[in-house]
């Protein structure tokens, strides 16, 4: 996170201004965010089973990407007795599901097919 004093904060503002998708962008952006958004769009799951579904995420990297989806309101922390918490789309986040299939189908026509070595 940038300091807000900063001269790439206030630009990052003005263009969050200047440009709406700039700014979706942003929130969703970084190497796992989008991923856990996915995995969230089928069912709420716990901090253990979404490290299970994201091969290659540390626990750290995890956490804090979900402490950052939860700032920014994507999704919840909500309590599941005795079992710990449950992370689960929040009504905002919900609201990403056209944006994020759209993203997936543009991936699968676009995507380079690897070649043989």
């Amino acid at each position: 996170m940038r300091k807000t004093t900063s001269t790439n904060f206030e630009n990052e503002q003005q263009l969050h201004e200047w440009c709406t998708a700039a700014f979706t962008l942003s929130v969703i952006s970084g190497r796992w965010k989008l991923t856990i958004l996915v995995k969230l769009l089928d069912q709420d799951l716990k901090f253990g089973e979404l490290k299970q579904a994201i091969p290659g995420i540390t626990e750290r990297v995890l956490a804090l990407q979900l402490k950052n989806l939860e700032r920014d309101q994507l999704i919840l922390k909500v309590a599941d007795e005795p079992n710990g918490h449950l992370y689960r789309l929040s009504p905002t986040g919900r609201s990403l599901e056209g944006v994020i299939n759209s993203l997936s189908g543009w991936g699968a026509v676009h995507q380079p097919v690897p070649s043989a070595k």
